[in-house]
């Protein structure tokens, strides 16, 4: 009971730290930039390479936890983390420095939460995890999403980027204590047959080129960069070699290709893909009508967004309750989280720029309370259904369909975004014609103001208002629209999940 207790506290800490590194990029990267002489552009580059090795973390994991044992692994992870937050707190000018820390950060977070993950579903009851789940979701997921953006906007204002580095290292060698002074048996892991390392490699290159053109690709048009359509070639020609390189190799029956061959389990793997998707993309969706169309800074954009928070913690408890008190239940709480986060979205579609504050809480409640029911719900049943042989696998695997459909997702509706600012520029450009109704009338009312005032008190004011107008109005109509786009995405690809489901239910009578 007692190594349960530490181990419960020793991963608080770690999952609060790592909350901490995933959310750095996507709320400091202006103030990393500045501090480090780095352009916005160049830290977007080491963000991405940071994702790639968390994506490479999570396919490596089971390798590195068969061949090191899950406690030198747990202490190794923690033992980086805290060298690379001491290293960012210095700030030291090198550009490398910098870009190597993150790498070796990404690669060390994914680790550290498999192995968490691995120790908390060995050493607790089946009656426990659920809540105990739910607990780490919070820290790891809920807070990161929803009150982090307000709380370091916060913070900014007396502190620099660097205190963050402070706290994750507190976190990470308050850990590495209870880790050392309560040492933890290595789990057992079964041996496993794996596969080449030949096809390890392809694999490795194959993903980490689909994710760099995924998160660099939405900001060109790939199509008519030279670069980027030579590099979707051989992406999509890697992807089609590991491919068959899997499907060659599946009578090996290697550990992932055993625990793939069931339909539920590929089911569960979609719902980790799905809630991904759902979930990052409306994240930068809201994030961005916020931001670009309302003009909120960071702070305010934060404290619009702690509604979402509370809502996700009544979503993530509501969760909880189904598997405590109605288990059968479980699987309708998926589509249902998938709902209220549509409800929401088209909430906000429908909201113009110059919206009142008090109009966002409904959508932000609405957003919060689906995915506190999708994330956690879909966590919970994954990571319980799996049994001590395949878990490992398992839950790696969990994680890289996750990150995967947020990275997709993300980068999907960036390129929505700018598709739709451009025909929204053009749209309302027409407007601004000199035979158009609208623009004649405006010219009258700009008259009527030159008469009544004697002059305006710039010759460029005229000019400047058509021009605020029309930015105004192309980015609102472009994020409208983008909302839109993804209620559709989600009716296109919930209905697979919801055959997926039925399928499964049919192969387990």
């Amino acid at each position: 009971m007692k190594t349960r207790v530490w181990l419960l506290i020793l991963a608080l800490f770690a999952i609060a730290g790592y909350g901490i590194s995933s959310v750095m990029f996507s709320e400091l990267s202006h103030n990393m930039a500045a501090s480090m002489g780095l352009s916005l552009d160049e830290v977007e580059v080491v963000k991405v390479g940071f994702m790639i090795t968390q994506v490479l973390g999570y396919m490596c994991a089971p390798v590195l936890i068969r061949k090191l044992g899950t406690y030198p692994l747990l202490i190794a992870a923690l033992l980086a983390q805290l060298c690379i937050n001491s290293v960012l707190y210095w700030q030291v000018s090198q550009h490398w420095l910098f870009t190597l820390s993150w790498l070796c950060s990404g690669l060390a977070l994914s680790t550290l939460l498999v192995v968490i993950n691995v120790y908390l579903l060995q050493h607790f009851e089946q009656r426990w995890l659920p809540i105990i789940i739910a607990t780490t979701l919070v820290f790891s997921t809920l807070i990161p999403m929803g009150a982090y953006p307000w709380l370091m906007a916060k913070c900014l204002e007396v502190f620099n980027w660097s205190f963050f580095c402070v706290v994750s290292a507190w976190l990470f060698f308050s850990a590495l204590v209870i880790a050392r002074i309560f040492p933890l048996p290595s789990v057992a892991i079964l041996t496993k047959e794996k596969s080449r390392p030949s096809t390890y490699l392809i694999l490795a290159i194959a993903i980490s080129l689909v994710v760099f053109l995924l998160m660099r690709g939405s900001y060109y048009n790939w199509w008519q960069s030279a670069l980027y359509s030579q590099l979707t070639v051989v992406g999509s020609a890697l992807v089609l070699l590991a491919i068959f390189l899997l499907v060659k190799n599946r009578s090996m029956i290697t550990a992932s290709i055993e625990l793939h061959s069931k339909l539920k389990t590929n089911v569960f793997m979609y719902n980790a893909f799905l809630a991904g998707f759902a979930v990052m993309a409306s994240t930068a969706l809201f994030g961005n009508f916020l931001k670009l169309a309302m003009h909120y800074n960071d702070l305010n954009a934060g404290y619009a967004q702690l509604p979402s928070f509370y809502a996700m913690l009544v979503g993530m408890l509501l969760s909880v309750a189904v598997f405590y008190f109605k288990p059968s239940l479980a699987d309708a709480v998926v589509p249902f989280g998938v709902l209220m986060i549509m409800l929401s979205v088209y909430d906000f579609s429908l909201l113009p720029s110059n919206v009142s504050p008090e109009s966002l809480t409904m959508p932000m409640l609405l957003r919060g309370f689906g995915v506190g029911l999708l994330n956690v719900s879909v966590t919970i049943s994954v990571l319980m259904y799996f049994n001590a042989d395949q878990r490992l696998e398992g839950i790696c695997n969990f994680y890289l369909f996750r990150t995967m459909g947020g990275v997709i997702g993300g980068a999907f509706f960036s390129r929505v975004i700018q598709n739709q600012s451009a025909q929204a520029s053009g749209e309302i450009g027409r407007t601004l014609d000199g035979t158009s109704n609208a623009f004649s009338a405006y010219e009258q009312l700009l008259s009527s103001a030159i008469l009544t005032h004697g002059r305006l008190p710039s010759p460029s004011l005229g000019m400047s208002q058509i021009s605020g107008i029309v930015k105004e109005q192309a980015t609102t109509l472009a994020l409208n629209n983008a909302l839109l786009v993804f209620i559709i995405s989600i009716f296109v690809l919930a209905p697979i999940l919801l055959i997926g489901k039925k399928l499964a239910a049919k192969h387990s009578l």
